[in-house]
């Protein structure tokens, strides 16, 4: 798979600083409500509000698809010439980067006797979430005899993965400890919401751990929905490729809508997806600095049923769900350095690898240098109270059709 940069992506904009310093800003805000908590706190808990705090950056590859159908005769303008049949797929890779902060702190007082944990959590990120865009056009019959005697069309799409700007998220929750702390039980609940389109959903979550174990499962919900239904537009035919010599306008008309002539719609759409994700992770008592996790999800995304009648929808490269898996490791490299790296593949993209760096404002206390590798009993699930909540990231779909219609010529 081949992976290219765009010119000039290692430069530091303006936006990315700006981004930083709001991420800062955040960091401190949650500080403050949790100084108090971290009094006479002991070994087993992490003993700082900046031990719980981490700044990052990450990069993920993300994949861009063309589709083209289309069936034309050699000779458009004679009976006797045949039909060709035409099917075009081509797909790029690009590196999509990440910048975000993300904390979690103790709301009420928590120290290694406390049996039960309240916490907050935030995150705040540049360039996160994903948007799922499709751009489809269709060129082709009107109505009815576009299915009964297709005798000309073109269609194609193009589905890009971009992200959805700086995206917030906040929530809260609760761990509850087992009585000889082997395992825990928690609950969470959370709001995110892009900022540039001004998206939103919520989510919640339950978590069980024990001993080097961890299960979590989240449902995700959309709050945010903007549509726009059918309408009729004006445009030039040419832009369809060979659409002048398959179609008869109106003599100093090109966009007459007449028997000869075209009727043009747009449709258009964007929702956040429901869905939901169940991880596992998994630690090891003899190199504590290493975790390894799988991650299985589906996104419910807009069957052709819930579309317009008067819309063709081409849905040859339509999903009604996206689903597939993130499989990865997270390696704390230094007390203070830690990279999570892994990939990600569903239904409707290739292979997908993908790599964080966290810095810790304070440290973790285990790591492959200057930090513990092992403990020499079994760690409880005490020492896992106040992780952090694994959750994925937004997803929106957009969705754009054009359709081209007219009544193609009786000898083609």
């Amino acid at each position: 798979m081949k992976i290219s940069y765009k010119e000039g992506e290692t430069m530091v904009s303006k936006k990315v600083i700006i981004k930083s310093l709001v991420c800062t800003a955040l960091t401190c805000s949650f500080a403050t409500c949790a100084l108090a908590a971290d009094k006479d706190n002991g070994e087993k808990v992490q003993s700082s509000w900046m031990d719980r705090t981490d700044i990052g950056v990450a990069v993920q590859s993300t994949q861009k698809d063309n589709y083209r159908d289309y069936k034309t005769a050699v000779n458009p303008h004679h009976l006797s010439t045949p039909v060709v049949y035409h099917s075009e797929h081509s797909s790029s890779q690009k590196v999509k980067s990440q910048y975000f902060v993300e904390t979690i702190q103790p709301i009420k007082h928590y120290d290694q006797d406390s049996k039960s944990v309240l916490f907050v959590q935030g995150r705040l990120e540049g360039n996160g979430g994903q948007k799922i865009s499709r751009d489809a056009y269709w060129y082709g019959g009107n109505g009815a005899r576009a299915y009964v005697q297709p005798s000309y069309y073109d269609k194609g799409e193009t589905i890009e993965h971009d992200s959805l700007g700086v995206v917030g998220s906040v929530g809260v929750g609760y761990r509850r400890l087992s009585k000889h702390e082997h395992a825990y039980i928690g609950a969470n609940a959370f709001y995110d919401y892009a900022f540039k389109d001004k998206f939103s959903r919520i989510g919640g979550g339950l978590e069980y751990v024990t001993g080097l174990n961890t299960i979590s499962a989240n449902i995700y919900h959309g709050l945010s929905e903007k549509k726009t239904e059918p309408y009729l537009f004006w445009n030039n035919v040419k832009i369809i490729p060979r659409a002048d010599e398959f179609h008869d306008t109106m003599p100093g008309d090109p966009l007459a809508d007449t028997d000869n002539g075209m009727l043009r719609y747009r449709y258009a759409y964007e929702h956040v997806l429901d869905g939901f994700n169940i991880r596992y992770t998994r630690d090891y008592k003899n190199a504590r600095w290493v975790s390894t996790y799988i991650d299985v999800y589906q996104w419910k995304a807009k069957s052709p049923s819930e579309h317009p009648e008067n819309m063709f929808y081409i849905n040859q490269h339509k999903w009604n769900s996206i689903h597939g898996l993130k499989m990865g490791a997270k390696l704390n490299v230094t007390p203070h350095l830690a990279v999570d790296l892994g990939f990600n593949k569903n239904n409707v993209t290739s292979v997908e690898p993908y790599v964080s760096v966290m810095y810790t404002l304070g440290k973790s206390r285990y790591a492959y240098f200057g930090g513990k590798h092992s403990e020499d009993a079994m760690t409880t699930a005490r020492s896992k109270m106040l992780d952090k909540v694994k959750r994925n990231e937004m997803v929106v779909e957009s969705y754009k059709e054009h359709n081209y219609r007219e009544h193609p010529w009786d000898h083609i």
